[in-house]
């Protein structure tokens, strides 16, 4: 995944904390109005992506960037991928695989099992980080979880917005570069 893409994932997940603090003055107007807007997200050449269903890299295949909006990414063993990413879904890395950068997760866990390995750094904003030990990862492990009431806050709000349910919604649209 480019750092564009998980830059404007990451930016995505910041902008929803505004909205979601005037959430509550908008529940006390009488007749609240949805706001609607397009997130897009761009893919190349080479790339897996998946959108309300769950994304599984086998251990023959050798991708670019996979990506799971709605969904959940499996890398099996014995499988390359450069980076990894679900929006609102788990990511798994199983032993015996390789993603040779970045894996991220917004709105969701993400699990690095014993004998995996990730070259680059593990994100998980909205969720929860498993990292058995015996799993190699190179860089960073950055997590950020907020929990109110026991409910967390983020996937919370990200599934608010795109779902409509909240005071804005948001519309997916895939194109490809």
């Amino acid at each position: 995944m480019s750092k564009p893409l998980l830059s404007a994932l990451v930016a995505f997940s910041l902008v929803t904390i505004p909205v979601a603090a005037h959430a509550g003055d908008e529940a006390k107007k009488a007749d609240p109005v949805k706001k609607s807007s397009t997130c897009t997200i761009s893919i190349k050449k080479g790339d897996l992506i998946a959108q309300g269903k769950n994304l599984v890299v086998e251990g023959q295949d050798s991708v670019r960037d996979a990506l799971a909006f709605d969904g959940d990414v499996v890398v099996r063993a014995g499988a390359t991928v450069n980076k990894v990413a679900a929006v609102r879904g788990k990511v798994t890395v199983e032993a015996g695989a390789r993603v040779a950068g970045d894996v991220s997760a917004v709105g969701g866990d993400v699990h690095i099992q014993k004998g995996a390995t990730v070259a680059g750094d593990v994100n998980v904003i909205g969720g929860k980080l498993q990292v058995d030990e015996g799993s190699t990862i190179a860089g960073e492990k950055n997590h950020l979880s907020i929990n109110i009431n026991g409910e967390e806050f983020i996937s919370k709000l990200i599934g608010d917005i795109i779902s409509g349910t909240g005071t804005t919604q948001c519309q997916v649209r895939i194109t490809e570069e």
